[in-house]
Order: C-alpha cells, then sequence, then structure tokens
C-alpha cells in the first residue's frame, strides 16, 4: 500500500478544492440570480467548503497537532517512540529524517543495553575468581598424583581460559592474545572430540608479526569458532577443520573464520546477513542466549566500536562448509585510533 503523506493531502486538497470553487464562480456568474439554480449552486458550494474544512482537520490539522505533540515531548527529553510510527508522514524526505533518527537513538538503548549487562555480569563475576583458580589448580594436583595427566591438562588449561574471559577486563586486546584464547578453547574441545576437529592458523603475506600486535575488540574469535564447532562440524559425518586466516587488505584487518561442515541454506544463509547488516534492539540478545545471537552479539560490537563499515559477513555452501568474514580497522599496538575514540584497553 502507497504511503500518504501530509504535504501530499495539502496540495490535492487545494488543487480540487480550487478547481471546484473556480467552476462554481464561473458558473454564478453565467447564471441569473433569479433562476433557481443560483440559489441550488450556493447551496452545494456551503456543502463543499464545509467538507473541504472537515478533510482539512480530520487529514491535516489533526496528524500535524499529534505530532507537534510528541515533538515537543521529544524536545523536552522524553524518547517518544510514537512519532516515528506516525498513521501518516509530512513528505518522504521528512519521513527518511525520522528513520535516521530513529536508528541512531536504538543504537543509543542498545549501548544502553549492553552497559548493563556488562554490568550484570560483572556482579555475576564477584564470585571470587580466586576460588575458582584454586579449584582448578587443585583438581589439577591431584589428578597428577592420581596417574591422570589428561585431567590435569585438562583443568589447567580451562583455568587459563577462565583467567582471560573472567579476570581480563580490557575492552582491546591483541590478535595474540586472542589467537591464544582460541587454542587454549580449541584444546578444551579436543578434550571431547579428539581428532574429529582440527584447527589451523595462517598469516597471509608474511605478515605474522604485524597481525599479532594488531588491536582488536576482545571475545571476537572464541565465539565464531564455537560456532563453527558446534553447528558446522559436530553434525558432519567424519572429521572437521577450522581454519582462521588474518590478512591486511586497504587499511583493514580482515579475519576469516572457515570450517568444512554441514554448511547452511541459502535462506537461512540470507536470513543471517540481514542481520547483520544493522544495529538492532533484540531481547534475545539481552537474554544473553548463544548460538546464532552469539553471532549477532559479536557484530553488534563491532559495529558499536567501529561503525557500520566494519562487521560480519557469511558465506556458506551447504554441505560444503562456511566462511565468516569479520571486518575491523588495522590499528597497531600503539592504538592510536582507538585513543581518538576513548576505548579502553
Amino acid at each position: 500500500m502507497k504511503r500518504k503523506y501530509i504535504v501530499s493531502k495539502m496540495y490535492r486538497a487545494v488543487l480540487f478544492q480550487g478547481g471546484c470553487t473556480v467552476i462554481l464562480l464561473g458558473l454564478l456568474i453565467l447564471t441569473d440570480k433569479e433562476n433557481f439554480l443560483y440559489d441550488l449552486m450556493i447551496r452545494i458550494g456551503l456543502i463543499e467548503w464545509a467538507g473541504f474544512a472537515l478533510y482539512w482537520y480530520r487529514k491535516m490539522l489533526k496528524p500535524m497537532k499529534e505530532l507537534n505533540k510528541a515533538y515537543e515531548a521529544f524536545a523536552d527529553g522524553y524518547i517518544v517512540h510514537d512519532i516515528f510510527n506516525q498513521e501518516a508522514g509530512i513528505n518522504p524526505e521528512h519521513e527518511a529524517m525520522m528513520q535516521k533518527m530513529s536508528n541512531i537513538i536504538e543504537q543509543k538503548e542498545l549501548v544502553e543495553l549492553y552497559r548493563s549487562q556488562a554490568e550484570y555480569l560483572a556482579l555475576q563475576n564477584q564470585i571470587n575468581p580466586h576460588f575458582l583458580y584454586n579449584t582448578l589448580e587443585g583438581i589439577r594436583s591431584e589428578a597428577l598424583i592420581g596417574g591422570l595427566p589428561a585431567v590435569g591438562e585438562m583443568a589447567e588449561v580451562l583455568a587459563k581460559f577462565f583467567r582471560y574471559t573472567i579476570s581480563n577486563m580490557r575492552t582491546m586486546v591483541s590478535v595474540e592474545d586472542e589467537i591464544n584464547n582460541v587454542r587454549h578453547y580449541y584444546q578444551i574441545q579436543k578434550f571431547r572430540f579428539g581428532d574429529k576437529i582440527s584447527l589451523k592458523i595462517v598469516f597471509e603475506d608474511d605478515e605474522e608479526d604485524k597481525i599479532k600486535t594488531c588491536r582488536m575488540p576482545k571475545l571476537i574469535l572464541q565465539p565464531i569458532v564455537e560456532n563453527a564447532i558446534r553447528h558446522g562440524i559436530e553434525p558432519l559425518i567424519g572429521s572437521g577443520l577450522v581454519t582462521i586466516r588474518f590478512e591486511i587488505l586497504s587499511k583493514r584487518l580482515v579475519i576469516l573464520v572457515s570450517d568444512n561442515g554441514v554448511g547452511m541454506q541459502e535462506s537461512e544463509l540470507k536470513q543471517l546477513n540481514e542481520r547483520m547488516k544493522v544495529i538492532q534492539v533484540e531481547a534475545d540478545v539481552a537474554a544473553g542466549q548463544t548460538g546464532g545471537v552469539a553471532m549477532v552479539n559479536v557484530n553488534h560490537r563491532i559495529k558499536l566500536l567501529f561503525g557500520q563499515d566494519y562487521g560480519v559477513r557469511f558465506y556458506s555452501t551447504e554441505m560444503l562448509g562456511t566462511d565468516v568474514e569479520v571486518s575491523l580497522p588495522f590499528q597497531d599496538i600503539r592504538g592510536e585510533a582507538n585513543e581518538e575514540r576513548g576505548i579502553a584497553y
């Protein structure tokens, strides 16, 4: 259904009423005042003007008054979402501006949502981490004494993984830190899957040292690798490989996480990439669920930090595997660009 705008309604109403008035005046001039048609046309003209006044009030004046009230409330500091969902807009340009403003407000709300979620998780994590590490160290010691080196190794790797995810509160970390965390996660998964999964890390153009010192948001790679193992390789018959490839392209750090798993259908792929295009406030993100939502969370954090030009995109072929491309600004270890944005390390 075509959108109707107040301004276009006003133009049409004025032109129609003006035309009718000109025609009526012309007929009145040509008609004898003593003729009964003269009085009839006068009455028709009055009724027509009354209808025009009613139409003007209902279709233009009343909607404008409602918009003005919402605008006044918005100017006073209230977030009034009704102004973004009016039945009739003023004109296409005004509607485009309001849509842009709505997106900006949603992003602001999403930032507050993530901030509240982070505060909640921080409270959860106030369970003394030293208690967790000491417990894991105790398990490791008992396992080694009892002749169970595999259990001791698992406890040690798990402690390293938790130290990074719980104790390290920095927003930005080095690529090398992220790689080490992924290796620890992979070692934990190896205890479960054994030789079913393999991990390979590749650096393009002999720039390994330069890439490893690059800064990136914390906990970007692990959720992607987890998603690859859970949804790509675990349902696969036979062994699977996850490859993480790093490359610098046009002042961007491009990370490609590939798996040779079961892939996904084209409709599912299209829907997932649509969710990655913009930042949206979603209840499932607030609930802290995992799976596809974890990937949306990763994408949102990247876009909130660096803008819409960066983020996550999926490529997949059913039964052949999935590629997840992560685009980030290239920032060296000095983090000059981060300091300009006020991002904490």
